[in-house]
């Protein structure tokens, strides 16, 4: 039993011999351990340093690639701010394709500005002040037509722009407004804002709107008259607006009266009529006049042919182009009719019946020049209707009193000119009649624009002889265009190119020829 016992606690034998390669094998590395543990002291601290620096730069790359995973999850958000950005940028564009389309809106240029859904939005978007908008409610307008709608909020952001809408569609509240907005209050550091026009009767309405609409906030606006021209020293008259022909301003520019190196806007009004070669070089020299580098030029007209667009371009810079409707089309308000007259006689005879069945002043009445409106003149003013002329050979004091007088419904029927085809605006004009063939579909559509504005209702009436035949495509055009029948016959007449129509008319008299 003792012997069983100690076998239990004697342990296991080894046998040295039998596993002698293994062991030396064990031994060897036993010793190199003790040879590592017997180090110099000096060699150990070396050692440990290293291990401390690996422990440091390690320490240092744990911390660099923790900040850079900190700077990608930034670059992630930054990324998600701007796809967010970019996705509302897209959205906002598509809503105001579609928000044009609806308004029949046009538009051609670098990042436009989104049209007005209503005139609260001048306040919102643009602080516009109360008494703006106070003024623009009083005018009449409930919520703005198409060309302010886009023009007011291009003009805000600094872009030029040039603008064809329809006659009568409140163009100048599209350029005035803005002006008003940027000038922000009367200065008196010289002329801020031009305004342009091509004739005396449109330099003055324009003014007479400009003061209404700046209501209440004392901008010094003025109107360049010969008098004021002769005797006036801009330099020393207080001036925030100057509304002129390009005539007068460029007189005034020349005898060194008036600075406009300050000038701030600069809007050309009826822009194809001052684009015409006799009047091309007195723009010029008042567009180089205007030297303010941060000018902000605008053209605004019912009509834009190709030729005004690109010398437009020549003048302003990354311009955006506006249009309303299809562009150099006539209202689709105004009920258009062609009459064949015959002869000179046949067109008094044509009128005069017309005024027998149904004279609905006020009329207006356009011929070819003065002499045949003078004509007319003699032969209507002793009939039983109010009647009177305006032309170029009246005094300017004569002209306003003939306009006034048509627009306070004293004169029921006025006989005029081309003088006043452009920009004129008479409240309620019922109809227009061309007695004359007009010289061009463009001064066709600025005579009948007279007529159905705002958006009212109004007639045309044009009377044609054999003389006007070959231009009479050239208006069936623009009366198709804008919704009204045309004898079939007329629109496979050849249409004619360009070019002002003027035939040699015989004298308007319904005299016997053996009387004469």
């Amino acid at each position: 039993m003792e012997k069983s016992a100690s076998f239990l606690f004697a342990g296991a034998n080894f046998n040295k011999k039998k596993f002698a390669s293994d062991f030396d094998r064990f031994k060897e590395k036993k010793e190199a351990g003790n040879l590592a543990d017997d180090r110099e002291p000096e060699e150990v601290l070396v050692s440990a340093k290293k291990r401390k620096r690996k422990a440091r730069g390690s320490d240092m790359i744990g911390r660099l690639r923790s900040k850079k995973a900190r700077k990608g999850l930034h670059i992630v958000k930054d990324n998600d701010e701007s796809s967010k950005r970019k996705k509302e940028l897209n959205r906002q564009i598509e809503r105001d394709a579609v928000f044009r389309k609806k308004h029949k809106i046009h538009v051609s240029g670098n990042d436009v500005a989104s049209p007005l859904k209503n005139f609260a939005e001048l306040s919102s978007r643009y602080g516009c002040e109360s008494y703006l908008l106070q003024n623009i409610a009083d005018l009449g307008f409930k919520e703005p037509t198409p060309i302010q709608r886009q023009a007011i909020p291009v003009l805000l952001s600094g872009q030029e722009c040039f603008a064809c809408a329809p006659t009568g569609s409140g163009k100048t509240l599209a350029f005035v407004c803005p002006m008003l907005m940027k000038l922000k209050h009367p200065s008196a550091d010289g002329v801020r804002a031009v305004i342009l026009c091509p004739t005396r009767e449109l330099a003055t309405q324009t003014t007479r709107e400009c003061k209404r609409v700046a209501k209440g906030k004392k901008f010094r606006i003025t109107l360049m008259t010969r008098e004021l021209l002769r005797k006036a020293d801009f330099s020393k008259l207080p001036c925030d607006i100057i509304i002129s022909t390009p005539q007068r301003l460029r007189l005034a520019i020349r005898k060194k009266k008036i600075d406009l190196s300050r000038v701030e806007y600069l809007v050309l009004d009826e822009s194809d009529k001052l684009f015409e070669i006799d009047m091309l070089k007195k723009i010029d020299s008042i567009v180089k006049a205007c030297t303010n580098p941060s000018i902000v030029r605008s053209l605004f007209s019912a009509t834009l042919p190709d030729f005004v667009e690109e010398l437009a371009r020549t003048i302003m810079h990354d311009a955006v182009r506006v249009i309303i409707g299809r562009k150099n089309a006539a209202s689709d308000t105004i009920k258009q009719r062609l009459i064949f007259a015959g002869s000179e006689e046949g067109k008094l005879i044509s009128l005069r019946q017309s005024f027998a069945e149904s004279l609905n002043p006020p009329v207006l009445i356009f011929l070819q020049n003065k002499v045949r409106a003078k004509e007319l003149y003699e032969e209507l003013k002793f009939d039983d209707i109010r009647v009177d002329v305006i032309h170029s050979d009246l005094s300017q004091a004569q002209r306003e009193d003939s306009v006034d007088n048509f627009r306070a419904g004293k004169t029921w029927v006025l006989i005029a000119t081309d003088v006043i085809a452009r920009g004129m605006d008479f409240k309620g004009v019922n109809c227009v009649i061309n007695y004359d063939f007009p010289d061009s579909s463009l001064t066709y559509i600025h005579r009948i624009g007279r007529t159905g504005r705002a958006g009212r209702g109004g007639e045309a009436i044009t009377f044609y002889t054999k003389k006007d035949i070959p231009l009479l495509r050239n208006i069936a055009n623009v009366m198709v265009a804008s919704g009204c029948e045309v004898p079939s016959w007329i629109l496979v007449l050849r249409k004619q190119k360009w070019k002002k129509h003027l035939p040699r008319r015989d004298s308007i008299s319904i005299r016997p020829q053996d009387e004469e």
